[in-house]
């Protein structure tokens, strides 16, 4: 059997233990606080929403089943995050997308979008019973300007005192394109005047993969004195989907189309290894001193709806967002300012069905952890870790590409005692593993 096996120590004193009673090893390496962190922060994810509050992150996407909610203190650990599925469908609803929450007057708001029975997509509100967004929510019904057409994508502007909703709808009954719209809200459950038609589809590049042509997932991201709307354009299921940007001063009237400015080039595009960058939004590192984008792209070139969730810094000029390109599931990122790393270690293994890999690590303090595990693969493949004879399972997700790519296994966390400790990793499958972490159980 083709047995790899890594020890790691962390400190000083193990070494010395080490030294004494005359182990003979063939490798050691230290796991350490790491202060860098890979893409993806998810395996499985599509329109990201992460929402800065009082110095923690509230997070949602897109089950299609339900609406759930994440919170953390490390932005970039949403994969062993405290959960809540806080709403389910009770009447029938289907195709659950793109979830918002938003802290307004004291209580959480979740705006979603689903499809009734006889009815085409609309959005919908939850309203929290408490200003802990882990309270119970209340169903405070439909959301929509007179018209009443198809919308997703309902995403809120603060203006100052003044409350604005802007979504992705159709301008008639059929899907022929997606527009932006956006409309007053007197609070923040209603809409309270007609819609205004903020962008279309015009460029060559908002409508590849076309039709229908697309503009849609709108975020609101402010800086100075300007708003911008960054939303996305092209096909989602394609290698083109992409962020656009419009872009208004603060003092002026937001619903005249004519004080946006729409960007002739995307802003945010797929890279040489990065493909369908697109529904992003928008937060500042823990201490505040960085802004980052979080948001989805294709596992791999050509995997269309099959994606997974990334986040990477950006910077400003002039008040606007420079997002620069997609960076590399290949290439390690600085952590978040003020966000405090996980155990852990890089390293360059294969594990394949008859060969697995046993960790030796010496746990510095006990406690309850969860192990992941990066690994490159393609096909799926499943994972079975072994600690003091009990066992957890896991999933690397296929990524419906050409190649493998970098993703991510997340394992329930085990008990584990401080000092010396072995596991085992087994896999039905082969694929290379790049990176091990511990990270301690909320």
């Amino acid at each position: 059997m083709n047995r790899k096996t890594i020890t790691l120590f962390v400190g000083l004193a193990a070494a010395l233990v080490i030294a004494l009673v005359g182990w003979s090893l063939t490798r050691a390496e230290s796991l350490t606080e790491s202060d860098t962190f890979k893409n993806p922060i998810l395996p499985d994810g599509a329109d990201p929403f992460l929402y800065e509050h009082d110095g923690s992150y509230v997070y949602t996407q897109t089950t299609g089943s339900n609406v759930t909610i994440w919170r953390t203190d490390s932005p970039t650990e949403l994969a062993t995050a405290e959960s809540k599925v806080i709403w389910q469908p009770t009447k029938g609803e289907r195709d659950i997308w793109a979830p918002e929450i938003h802290f307004l007057n004291d209580r959480w708001y979740v705006y979603y979008a689903a499809v009734m029975p006889g009815e085409v997509h609309k959005m919908y509100v939850l309203e929290s019973e408490t200003s802990d967004p882990f309270s119970d929510y209340t169903e405070k019904g439909v959301i929509e300007d007179a018209s009443g057409k198809w919308a997703i994508d309902g995403t809120v502007i603060e203006n100052g005192d003044d409350l604005y909703y802007v979504w992705s709808g159709w301008e008639g009954d059929v899907n022929v394109s997606q527009y932006i719209y956006i409309a007053e809200m007197s609070d923040p459950m209603t809409i309270s005047s007609e819609r205004v038609e903020l962008s279309r589809p015009t460029y060559d590049w908002e409508s590849l993969g076309a039709p229908p042509a697309i503009n849609e997932g709108p975020q609101i991201l402010m800086k100075d004195d300007y708003i911008h709307i960054v939303y996305s354009a092209s096909g989602s299921w394609t290698d083109y989907y992409q962020l656009g940007m419009l872009t208004a001063t603060t003092d002026a009237d937001l619903m005249d189309p004519d004080a946006w400015t729409k960007q002739a080039e995307p802003v945010f595009a797929s890279s040489d290894d990065v493909f369908g960058p697109g529904h992003a939004s928008f937060v500042t590192s823990p201490d505040g001193s960085e802004d980052w984008i979080v948001y989805h792209a294709a596992r791999a070139e050509g995997s269309g709806w099959t994606r997974n969730v990334r986040m990477q810094p950006f910077t400003w000029e002039d008040g606007m967002p420079v997002f620069g390109e997609p960076v590399s599931t290949d290439e390690a990122l600085p952590l978040p300012s003020g966000q405090t790393g996980s155990l852990a270690l890089d390293v360059e293994e294969t594990i394949t069905a008859d060969g697995p890999l046993t960790l030796r690590l010496d746990i510095p303090e006990g406690g309850r952890y969860h192990v992941v595990l990066y690994v490159e693969n393609q096909m799926e493949t499943p994972y079975t870790l072994t600690h003091d004879e009990k066992s957890v399972r896991g999933m690397a997700l296929a990524n419906d590409g050409n190649a493998p790519t970098e993703n991510i296994v997340v394992f329930d966390a085990m008990a584990f005692d401080s000092g010396a400790t072995t596991l085992e990793v087994t896999s039905e499958g082969e694929s290379d593993v790049t990176r091990v972490e511990l990270r301690r159980e909320n």
